[in-house]
């Protein structure tokens, strides 16, 4: 598989342990969380650690991400300490009314990236490997949509995004668009920076409520795919929770101009949090490894949508986020098994 880089932000949810609301939560236990950093180590533990750029606060919260990351095999390369308080998600409980996460802490620290300090250098073969190995082609770069709502992660976004394209980087985007997160008066903003990193990227994931959300499309399912791919990506994929997910691509994607659709898997569901970040990691673990065919085969599209799906699936059957994603040998037993 091709080396990967990630940006974006790494923080701790708070995971209430019983209750219907949040008034009625007795307790929470906290646990590492932020959409990038579960993709991360997703990637990690499916066989590939990623570099990865995110930035920890200087408190008890960051020491715990810190050590986290570490033992998921993440280099501290481009892990930036930085003074000041980590941001906490509040997680509500399934079926609450309202958002789904609560977010809490300094906005400075967690998405506060400083475009100067973006490693550009990473986003290039030689700069990206960690071995005397070098890889021959530049890295697959993800990044997710919440470091939009912090002028600082926009300008770095902006930075890592040209600095990209320059390099040759196929780029992958999540929209993950979360408008409580978005403050007064930035609405049109933050709306024009997810425009464009959509435009900027080859392959975009979403949901239907992000990308409404976001002002994007207000179709659902393939059409909203399709409409993504107007932006620019050769290649959209949209989740649809226990549905599956579905992708669309045009004949500038390396597998072609496809409709790819698979229904996922069923099983018992304990905690679906994080399990877009587990479906992201899986399908990227297979797309990075099949960007160098460039042969117009489907097939490629088609399977990583089966692995991300079944990535997800293993991981709603456990609580919390990044520490429910599954290893590559529970993923690769899990679809022998339903074959």
């Amino acid at each position: 598989m091709a080396d990967i880089f990630v940006a974006g932000e790494t923080l701790v949810d708070f995971v209430p342990d019983s209750g219907a609301t949040l008034r009625e939560v007795d307790s929470y236990t906290h646990r590492p969380g932020g959409a990038p950093a579960n993709v991360a180590v997703g990637l990690s533990r499916l066989g590939s650690a990623p570099a990865f750029w995110t930035r920890l606060g200087d408190d008890a919260f960051g020491e715990f991400l810190a050590e986290t990351l570490a033992a998921e095999g993440i280099p501290e390369t481009h892990v930036e300490r930085v003074d000041g308080k980590t941001t906490l998600a509040v997680v509500s409980p399934p079926g609450a009314a309202g958002p789904r996460f609560g977010f809490y802490g300094s906005r400075d620290v967690t998405f506060g990236f400083d475009p100067d300090a973006a490693p550009t250098e990473a986003l290039t073969a030689e700069g990206t490997a960690e071995s005397t190995e070098r890889p021959t082609d530049p890295p697959w770069v993800h990044l997710g949509g919440v470091a939009l709502t912090h002028p600082g992660g926009r300008a770095a976004t902006r930075e890592l995004l040209s600095a990209a394209t320059a390099a040759g980087c196929p780029v992958s985007f999540d929209v993950n668009y979360r408008s409580d997160l978005v403050p007064d008066g930035a609405e049109g903003a933050v709306s024009t920076a997810v425009r464009e990193a959509v435009a900027e990227s080859d392959v975009v994931l979403c949901s239907d409520e992000d990308v409404a959300a976001a002002g994007l499309s207000t179709n659902e399912g393939v059409e909203l795919a399709r409409d993504l791919l107007e932006f620019g990506p050769h290649t959209a994929v949209v989740t649809m929770g226990d549905e599956g997910a579905l992708a669309v691509s045009s004949n500038a994607a390396p597998w072609g101009a496809a409709t790819v659709r698979h229904g996922g898997f069923a099983v018992e569901a304990v905690d679906a949090t994080g399990a877009g970040d587990a479906f992201t990691a899986g399908l990227l673990s297979r797309l990075a490894g099949a960007q160098a065919s460039k042969d117009g085969d489907e097939e490629p599209l088609r399977e990583a949508l089966a692995y991300g799906n079944a990535t997800a699936a293993l991981s709603v059957g456990s609580v919390g986020g990044m520490g429910s994603i599954p290893a590559r040998d529970e993923v690769k037993a899990f679809l022998a098994e339903r074959e």
